[in-house]
């Protein structure tokens, strides 16, 4: 959406941070940056975990914020631990050169709750985040918001569906079919995002083959995210779910690269983690595009960026492979 959207009142900021980041969390703490009146990035941390210097940082140095609003969910916290938390987090920020715009706490972020300014204890109370123009906005492109962050690590957890027999299946179509073997399993990739359909365990089978065989086929599947990035992240994750070893970790690897692109860095940096988890159990495993996409994460470098890639894959899929996937649009860089 090229629209965009105002944010009135810190009560409304608030309620959008579910749609936001995609859950709704808990015992968190969280930093909305600004560039002016612009929201630019969210990054959240678990309440009393320290500062998240890192993102705060690597946005300063970028120039991309100026200001931050930081949001405090501690229920059943004493409120003394609550301003300590906000103390240490503005110290850290200002020492980053960031000003901060105020430090606001809320047991929940609920329809109804309260939310109190820890400075100068003003209160004000919290529309219903799903009654809001922000989650309205997201429901048109398709973001659903997640009841915790284990429900969107359940979404990566292996189901182990691909038997031997799509394996051996998958590989024999592989030398049955050569250097169209690739494009054969993209173009059905590709449909599959169209369509909006779950991919199969006989496609998950081939498409993990890919993966691990082929890293320009691997790289032009990043283009996939021009189709639908959200519907892109689903069905990659469905694919990694049924996956394991090296296969199961390069699924995962661009799984995260899709919510990422999505601008749903939780969601990514879930996958992330199980792609980490699987390639310690299996240290052969190839990690090196992932631990990029961790560093990105972790430096908060901003989606914009990470989408640049899906236009280098729409350029492979059609220059390597022969099929056509959308070109980038003027608002997706």
């Amino acid at each position: 959406m090229s629209d965009r959207i105002q944010i009135t009142g810190i009560g409304n900021l608030i309620a959008a941070v579910p749609n936001i980041l995609g859950f709704t969390p808990e015992l968190s703490t969280l930093l909305l940056f600004f560039s002016g009146d612009r929201l630019v990035w969210a990054a959240r941390h678990d309440f009393g975990t320290g500062p998240l210097a890192a993102a705060a940082d690597a946005l300063t140095k970028t120039g991309e914020a100026d200001s931050v609003i930081v949001v405090i969910v501690a229920d059943e916290t004493p409120f003394a631990d609550v301003i300590v938390e906000g103390e240490q987090t503005k110290a850290a920020l200002l020492e980053l050169g960031i000003g901060v715009s105020g430090i606001y706490y809320t047991a929940r972020i609920d329809g109804g709750e309260e939310w109190t300014e820890v400075d100068s204890f003003q209160c004000g109370t919290i529309p219903a985040p799903n009654a809001t123009e922000v989650a309205a906005a997201y429901a048109v492109l398709g973001k659903s918001v997640a009841g915790s962050r284990a429900e969107i690590e359940a979404r990566f957890r292996r189901e182990g569906t691909v038997t031997p027999r799509d394996r051996t299946v998958a590989r024999a179509a592989k030398d049955e079919l050569g250097e169209n073997f690739a494009r054969t399993v993209l173009a059905e990739l590709a449909e599959v995002v169209r369509a909006r359909t779950a991919p199969q365990p006989a496609l998950a089978a081939r498409t993990g083959l890919v993966l691990v065989t082929d890293i320009t086929a691997r790289d032009a599947m990043l283009g996939l995210a021009l189709i639908d990035h959200g519907v892109a992240a689903e069905t990659m994750a469905a694919i990694a779910r049924q996956l394991h070893t090296a296969e199961r970790v390069a699924a995962l690897t661009v799984a995260g690269y899709f919510a990422y692109a999505n601008c749903q860095g939780v969601e990514a940096g879930c996958a992330f983690r199980a792609a980490r988890e699987e390639a310690t159990r299996f240290p052969l495993c190839d990690t090196k595009f992932l631990g990029l996409l961790e560093d990105a994460l972790a430096q908060a470098m901003h989606p914009s960026m990470i989408r640049k890639l899906a236009g280098t894959g729409a350029r492979l899929a059609r220059e390597n492979f022969g099929i056509e996937l959308p070109a980038p649009s003027g608002d997706w860089i």
